[in-house]
């Protein structure tokens, strides 16, 4: 029998509770909305299948004009050290500056990056020390060959080619539900489809933080080959500091004198949340001219801003909100502040093996519903010196 109720109304609390129309918002809120920008830029910019698990690609440069001292020398030596690479760039009848000192040398013999000099020649000019002493680190600029009249065919000079490679990486999400739960009506939509929509967000997201972050590297021993891809984070080995504290003007300016320098005017600057704090302090403080809020594309990407290079450039700024979520300061990647020379980068997906949604991941005579996205791709990051990297912004 029936429960009786007593009284002159029926509260909400007398009422059963499955009989109630909950107030559900249809609308599913995210925690962190899809921010993976250097996925999508480097996918509309340009792309080519890799036919292989290992990428390759050649490098080349001219040859190398700046020489570094590995060991100090006194004022009248004869002789300078730079490291033995740095020698095969030094050729017999070169003419050095010392670019610190001003003082110059003719190269009379080169080996093994132990350099036999003349300095009594007379180019130092008058407002310049002759025969100051040389400090290690001193960098030395080679002007060019003078050769003696009627001499022989001198030794030519080729800069060597670099092979560069990277690895395909196979990343994959997946998700599975309950057949039953497929068929029950849920808020915000029947499943699997919310789950392919979040997971989607999820599965770029693995990829976007494998362009900066990805460790390059093949294993085989004992196991099935394992491809792992590496990021901007392991290429870029030259123009890397660390800023260890507060990002000034000043200083970034200085970094992006020597890293526009080299490469295309195509450049984008990827910083963590540290890093745009820093910058957006440069407009409060008066140097509006250096940084331009914007929101402007690049490549199909939304920019917060434009930050004028020493050369003229406006580089675009792409915030990384979700960096926030990692530590800043040294060792911290929401310090990181990324300069990418977008015509050295290269989405490489193994042909047929582009990102896809693949379903009906279930075994036979399972009662669910199994799929997953699945991507084999890798990165081919050219001319590591067209890119920089600041670390350790607090």
């Amino acid at each position: 029998m029936p429960d009786v109720a007593v009284g002159q109304f029926i509260s909400t609390e007398e009422i059963v509770s499955q009989e109630k129309v909950i107030d559900m918002d249809p609308k599913m809120r995210l925690l962190d909305p899809d921010q993976t920008q250097f996925v999508t830029m480097t996918s509309r910019s340009k792309s080519r299948p890799a036919l292989a698990e290992k990428v390759n690609w050649l490098e080349e440069q001219y040859i190398n004009r700046i020489v570094t001292l590995t060991a100090a020398y006194t004022a009248n030596g004869p002789s300078l050290t730079v490291s033995a690479a740095d020698g095969n760039s030094v050729f017999k009848d070169d003419v050095l500056r010392n670019m610190r000192t001003g003082e110059a040398f003719l190269v009379t013999a080169s080996v093994g990056g132990v350099l036999t000099v003349n300095s009594a020649i007379a180019g130092s000019g008058p407002a310049l020390p002759i025969n100051a002493a040389g400090n290690i680190g001193d960098k030395l600029l080679v002007v060019g060959d003078a050769q003696k009249q009627g001499a022989d065919f001198p030794d030519p000079r080729y800069s060597q080619r670099i092979n560069q490679f990277n690895y395909t990486q196979i990343t994959r999400t997946p998700w599975s539900f309950a057949g039953t739960t497929t068929a029950i009506e849920l808020y915000g939509g029947r499943e699997p489809a919310k789950e392919a929509a979040r997971k989607a967000v999820e599965h770029k997201r693995k990829l976007e933080a494998g362009g900066f972050f990805g460790a390059r590297d093949f294993i085989t021993a004992a196991q099935d080959p394992q491809g792992l891809a590496g990021g901007l984070i392991e290429f870029i080995q030259t123009n890397r500091q660390s800023v260890g504290g507060e990002l000034t003007s000043d200083f970034l300016d200085s970094f992006l004198a020597t890293v526009l320098a080299k490469g295309s005017a195509d450049k984008v600057i990827y910083t963590g949340t540290i890093g745009a704090y820093y910058i957006s302090r440069f407009n409060r403080s008066g140097q509006g001219a250096f940084w331009k809020p914007s929101n402007e594309k690049v490549h199909g990407v939304q920019v917060d801003g434009f930050i004028s290079g020493v050369f003229g450039t406006l580089v675009p700024v792409v915030v990384k909100k979700e960096w926030a979520d990692f530590p800043s300061g040294v060792g911290g990647y929401n310090g990181n502040l990324f300069v990418v020379d977008n015509s050295n980068v290269e989405r490489r997906p193994l042909r047929d093996r582009d990102t896809k949604l693949l379903t009906q991941r279930q075994g036979p005579g399972q009662d669910r519903v199994a799929a997953e996205y699945l991507t084999e791709s890798s990165w081919e990051i050219a001319q590591e010196k067209t890119h920089g990297l600041l670390t350790g912004i607090a």
